[in-house]
C-alpha cells in the first residue's frame, strides 16, 4: 500500500511534466482513494478501461480525458468522469512527457526494442538513431511489424539502404516528415498517417513506416510498471484496449 501524494510525486519528477507545453492537463487529473494498491495502466481514458481496472485505485494513460480542458462534465464526459469516481479511482495521465522521456518513453522504447542506440534527439518528441552499417529499409519495417504486432504501412520513396531512423509515435503527421527530411534521416518510422502524406513523403524522397497511433504507444506506459512496482510495492496490470488507428 503506498500513498496515492507520493506516487503522483514520483512520476511528476520522473516525466518531468512542468517542462512540457502540452494538449492536455498531464498528472492527476481526478482524484480518487489516498491509498493505492493497485495501480492499472492504459493507452486511452475510455469506459472500457476503466470497467476493467475497476478494481485499482489508480490509472495511469497516456491519453488525457480532455483536450486541452473539460467545459461541462456532461454526457461522454460524464460518464467516464463518474465511472472513476465511482470507486474513487485516481486517474494520472501523462502524454507529451511519456513521448520524450529518454529511458520509459515511447519513442526511446520503440528504438530500444528494435535494438538501436539513441544517437539524438528527433523534433519536439522523438529520438532518432545513427548506425554503423546500413541494413534495408525494408528489414527495419518487419522488425518494426513484429514489435507493433500489426501490418506496418510503407510508404517508400528514399533510399534501399538506411543508416539514420527516427520514431515519432502517435501522431506523427506531415510536419514531422519534414523534419526528417530536414534532417536528413533515411527511415521515419511514425503511428498514424494522412492523406497529404503520400505525397509529401514521394516528393521528399523518403521512407516512412506507420505503425499505428494505438500500437505504437503502449509501450511508455508498460515501462512505467515495473518501476512502481518496485518503487512502491504496488501490483500493476495493462489493459490492451487496440483501436485499429
Amino acid at each position: 500500500m503506498a500513498e496515492t501524494g507520493q506516487i503522483v510525486r514520483y512520476l511528476n519528477d520522473l516525466l518531468r511534466i512542468s517542462e512540457f507545453k502540452d494538449y492536455t492537463s498531464n498528472g492527476l487529473q481526478v482524484e480518487g482513494a489516498d491509498e493505492v494498491q493497485k495501480i492499472g495502466f492504459a493507452v486511452d481514458p475510455c469506459l472500457e478501461a476503466f470497467e476493467a481496472l475497476s478494481d485499482c485505485q489508480m490509472i495511469v494513460t497516456h491519453h488525457g480525458l480532455w483536450w486541452p480542458s473539460v467545459e461541462r462534465v456532461v454526457g461522454r464526459e460524464k460518464r467516464r468522469i463518474g465511472a472513476l469516481m465511482r470507486r474513487n479511482i485516481n486517474l494520472y495521465a501523462s502524454h507529451l512527457p511519456l513521448d520524450r522521456h529518454p529511458q520509459v518513453g515511447n519513442n526511446a522504447q520503440i528504438l530500444q526494442k528494435l535494438g538501436y542506440e539513441i544517437s539524438g534527439e528527433f523534433g519536439d518528441v522523438g529520438w532518432y538513431a545513427e548506425l554503423a552499417e546500413p541494413v534495408s529499409a525494408e528489414s527495419v519495417a518487419e522488425k518494426f511489424a513484429q514489435l507493433v504486432g500489426d501490418d506496418v504501412r510503407r510508404l517508400f520513396f528514399g533510399p534501399d539502404q538506411v543508416t539514420r531512423i527516427c520514431v515519432c509515435s502517435g501522431s506523427g503527421g506531415t510536419k514531422m516528415l519534414e523534419q526528417a527530411a530536414s534532417a536528413h534521416m533515411d527511415l521515419y518510422l511514425t503511428g498514424e498517417g494522412n492523406h497529404p502524406m503520400y505525397h509529401l513523403a514521394k516528393e521528399l524522397g523518403m521512407n516512412v513506416a506507420l505503425g499505428g497511433h494505438y500500437r505504437t504507444e503502449v509501450f511508455g506506459v508498460q515501462a512505467l510498471m515495473p518501476l512502481l512496482a518496485e518503487a512502491f510495492g504496488v501490483e500493476t496490470q495493462f489493459y490492451d484496449c487496440p483501436t485499429g488507428f
